[in-house]
């Protein structure tokens, strides 16, 4: 395809086909009433929106969505096929998304985030705690019992603060209720998949509620590893996930407006470094004589405050506290055995003010944060770092409904972040002391016009950042400093319902201009060590299309697609590290394509079907033909019964025709060739949930 043209091509049929909603609607007016498609209200931009009213390129999976969607085990499964986004692994290394072609993992991976540390560039908000690298990449974060997962494309960091240039995931769990309510479900499937969950809520006091969540998720490994001198060891090679949430709701009758909720959750995690074939890749199997397993348990504590004044005005306020220990385990233990400890407190204060239908509203706040590691590797002697990282972000965002149909919205975020690491390595005899300030002023401005009641269309620029850090070239033994790295984003974006609000459209057309982009190099394998470092590029860009329907096509049959275009590239890179101008973002594909059908045969029977599609793409900025991955479909089944309001019976296929395509591919030190991870294969499961 011609990446230049299609994406604008596209984007102003797009566009086009918004301006002209109106007169659509206008033909339609004589449909039933009956159905409509729920309003959704968006909370991840620190103000309750509707899709309408949210400039940014969104996508919203509603408790309904993760319901329909059988055999989904975390948000990762959930929000592979959104338009844009791509997740060429099951977690584990190769795991974290990548959005509009920026590698959320970050700019270190793999043992260089350990040597280096790293930040990723996707803020993971989880009831108001910003997941970590580590729990990102090697943790498992459960759908059970939650409301909403919303989905950002394009920085966010003038909303979410550091860490957020690639984009936002921001999940939402169920609150307590002051009406009694449980649920329960099982469910077992291929590789030994099972899954137990349970939730009871309801009201402890008159002014007290409570809710208890508890899930647990496991399955087998689907590689087998062939090698008769593959060492297990202490590793645990399978798949194990668990998760309890409780939360207090405190509503004081004698205070009207006043809110307090206290949540708490521990989960904790297992699974392999990753899942990998050796060729031939479709047979599942691996030669590796060793693969290292991730074990991580966090522990959460989340205070939420918030009075409404009455006039319109509301504060808020949220501590947050996170205790989160990984463990690296290797056999041998000396092979690279590590151990990470590490404390998060963070404090957020907020006020709001006005309404979506004011002449005047918006958001001001503070947030702070700091996160203290401990860090020690076991590999060729003993290495031991401990890092600080201090964040301010000072924000402020307001919107002016100029006239009736005309609207401004303007934002800007003050930035700080301070990074300290100091430790010493067996890998080199330099010290490391890094000790560095970054700051940044971050704009967002906004205009949007009403064709009419239902029909927005508008144009946004606002600017992204992610702080600097250090890496270690392994070859050289030095510590490289690298540059914080900042982008330019301008959108036209629309949305429209038609048909009584049976049918939804949204359209997001974008250009990011990235200067400093922080890209991961390889350079060498000396002594069958991989040496990678991460280095500035002068310029990058990448630029496409975002499109997403929601239709209600008749009463009880419900179809959704979604679109995503994009070209990347490096446009200027001079360092002497390697030579990647011209080349594509690793993991990008030119186009992703999704179609979801839900459709109620009888009032007890209801099937639902997903398609995705992803072109191919390179799996690292090197643009190695070895690395080359072919595009590639998957489609997923579930029948469900419901005999009865409170009980449901279920089946499910994921990748109902068993495809075994190549997602990504790199070099394996241990085996001299390539390793690939794969399509995860066919699985058949059952269920059963209910409810009381």
């Amino acid at each position: 395809m011609n990446g230049h043209k299609i994406p604008v091509l596209l984007g102003t049929v797009a566009m086009l086909a918004l301006a002209t909603a109106p007169a659509l609607a206008q033909d339609n007016q004589g449909m039933a009433e009956a159905v409509r498609l729920d309003e959704i209200v968006l909370t991840g931009e620190k103000q309750a929106r509707s899709i309408k009213d949210t400039a940014s390129s969104v996508a919203v999976l509603t408790t309904r969505d993760l319901e329909e969607s059988g055999g989904q085990d975390s948000t990762a499964d959930a929000a592979t096929g959104i338009a844009n986004v791509t997740y060429v692994a099951s977690g584990g290394q190769g795991g974290a998304p990548t959005i509009r072609g920026q590698d959320s993992e970050g700019p270190n991976s793999g043992a260089v985030a350990f040597f280096g540390g790293t930040a990723p560039r996707l803020a993971f908000n989880l009831d108001g705690h910003y997941l970590g690298y580590n729990e990102i990449v090697w943790g498992s974060q459960a759908l059970w019992d939650v409301e909403s997962i919303e989905v950002f494309r394009g920085p966010q960091t003038a909303t979410q603060g550091a860490n957020s240039i690639a984009g936002a995931i921001i999940v939402k769990t169920k609150d307590p209720t002051f009406q009694p309510e449980g649920a329960a479900q099982l469910e077992y499937g291929s590789h030994s998949r099972r899954r137990a969950s349970l939730m009871a809520s309801g009201p402890l006091s008159e002014d007290l509620a409570g809710r208890i969540a508890v899930d647990y998720w496991a399955r087998d490994n689907y590689i087998d590893y062939t090698n008769p001198d593959f060492a297990v060891g202490s590793t645990d090679q399978d798949h194990e996930s668990r998760t309890i949430r409780a939360k207090l709701l405190w509503q004081p009758q004698e205070i009207p407006g006043l809110e307090g909720k206290l949540t708490f959750s521990h989960s904790l995690t297992n699974r392999p470094n990753w899942e990998a074939a050796t060729e031939p890749y479709e047979d599942l199997e691996s030669a590796t004589a060793s693969n290292p397993s991730w074990r991580l348990r966090t522990n959460t504590t989340i205070l939420d405050v918030s009075y409404e004044f009455g006039n319109g005005w509301t504060l808020f306020n949220q501590l947050q506290y996170s205790d989160i220990w990984v463990k690296r385990s290797t056999e041998p233990v000396s092979a690279g055995t590590a151990i990470l400890d590490q404390d998060v407190t963070s404090n957020e204060t907020r006020v709001t003010f006005g309404t979506p239908e004011d002449r005047i509203s918006g958001v001001a706040g503070l947030f702070v944060s700091r996160t203290d590691s401990d860090e020690l590797l076991d590999y060729r002697g003993t290495t031991t770092y401990d890092d600080r990282k201090d964040s301010l972000g000072i924000f402020a965002e307001t919107t002016w409904r100029l006239a009736d149909r005309w609207s401004l919205t303007g934002g800007l975020r003050y930035q700080r972040d301070d990074i300290t690491r100091r430790g010493v390595s067996s890998f080199t005899p330099n010290v490391l002391d890094y000790d560095e300030s970054f700051d940044a002023w971050l704009p967002r401005i906004a205009l949007a016009y009403d064709l009419d009641e239902s029909t927005r269309i508008g144009a946004m620029i606002s600017k992204g950042y992610n702080p600097g850090g250090v890496t270690l070239n392994l070859t050289s033994g030095e510590y490289v400093p690298f540059d914080a790295e900042t982008s330019w984003n301008y959108e036209i974006f629309g949305r429209t319902r038609l048909l009584d609000d049976r049918l939804e459209l949204t359209g997001n057309l974008f250009y990011t201009q990235l200067h400093d982009a922080q890209r991961y190099v390889v350079t060498s394998l000396p002594e069958n060590i991989g040496s990678s470092i991460t280095v500035n590029a002068e310029r990058a860009k990448s630029y496409g299309l975002e499109l997403g329907m929601d239709y209600l096509l008749r009463d009880n049959l419900r179809v959704k697609a979604g679109l995503g275009l994009l070209h990347t590239e490096i446009s200027r890179f001079t360092s002497a590290a390697a030579d990647y101008q011209g080349h594509r973002f690793g993991r990008s594909p030119d186009y992703t394509l999704s179609l979801a059908a839900d459709w109620d045969i009888t009032p007890e029977w209801r099937l639902s079907g997903q398609l995705r599609h992803t072109d191919g793409y390179y799996s690292d900025d090197n643009e190695d033909r070895d690395t080359w991955v072919d595009s590639y479909t998957v489609a997923n089944a579930r029948l469900t019964w419901q005999p009865r309001e409170n009980l449901q019976a279920f089946a499910y296929v994921n990748n109902l025709f068993d495809d075994r395509s190549v997602t990504y591919l790199r070099a394996s030190r241990s085996i001299g060739g390539f390793e690939a991870t794969v399509v995860e294969p066919r699985e058949v499961g059952i269920g059963l949930k209910v409810t009381f």
